[in-house]
């Protein structure tokens, strides 16, 4: 059967940040159904659709520029693909753009991940401190609630303050047991404003061949 994969960009905002992966990837399932779009199946006793997430997103955080890849059995126009997609959203999901992936090439690999979120006015002059501090490190190890420890230095790219409250960063993927926002802000000593204050937006998926 010759396959055709899509990469779809999507948000999801709202409520839909509280629900995890899993859930999500029920929900999109459930959704595609009702589209009858011509999905391609996988093969055995239990066919599945052939879909994948580059990066799951966790729970509590809201994505504006999400992507997941899709295998259809039949060459689809993008604003087609779109329009069924839309049709058929529940609140807070929006699919914003679809493109055919070349054939023969690998599912795609998150890079890095962008996050923003606005801090709360009496933390920005401690942070913008902590952050230079946290730059001029060459390794910040952090312990993880799972007892690992990272390097949460390592994964990041950029880190800032931007629009007087606002904290970017930028986090590339490394091999081994990785450091995320969590550990970011842990390092910055925001951690316990986190889902408090402080609620993060990943606003930017960058994949390996971007």
């Amino acid at each position: 059967m010759v396959r055709h994969r899509v990469q779809i960009r999507f948000s999801k905002t709202g409520n839909l940040r509280y629900i995890g992966h899993r859930d999500l990837l029920r929900s999109i399932e459930r959704l595609l159904r009702r589209t009858q779009l011509p999905i391609a199946m996988s093969e055995g006793f239990h066919p599945k659709m052939r879909i994948s997430f580059p990066s799951a997103l966790a729970l509590g955080v809201a994505g504006n520029d999400e992507v997941f890849e899709l295998d259809l059995t039949e060459s689809l126009a993008a604003q087609d693909v779109i329009k069924k997609l839309n049709q058929a959203a529940c609140n807070g999901l929006q699919f914003l753009s679809a493109k055919e992936v070349l054939a023969g090439r690998k599912k795609s690999a998150l890079f890095a991940s962008v996050y923003e979120m606005t801090l709360p006015e009496n933390t920005v002059e401690q942070t913008v401190e902590k952050i230079k501090e946290f730059l001029s490190q060459t390794n910040f190890t952090i312990v993880k609630h799972n007892g690992t420890s990272v390097d949460a230095r390592s994964v990041v790219e950029e880190l800032a303050i931007i629009d007087a409250q606002t904290l970017r960063m930028k986090l590339t993927v490394t091999r081994g047991a990785d450091a995320g926002f969590r550990e970011t802000l842990e390092a910055l000593e925001l951690k316990d404003q986190l889902f408090r204050t402080i609620f993060p937006v990943r606003t930017q998926v960058l994949l390996c061949e971007e």
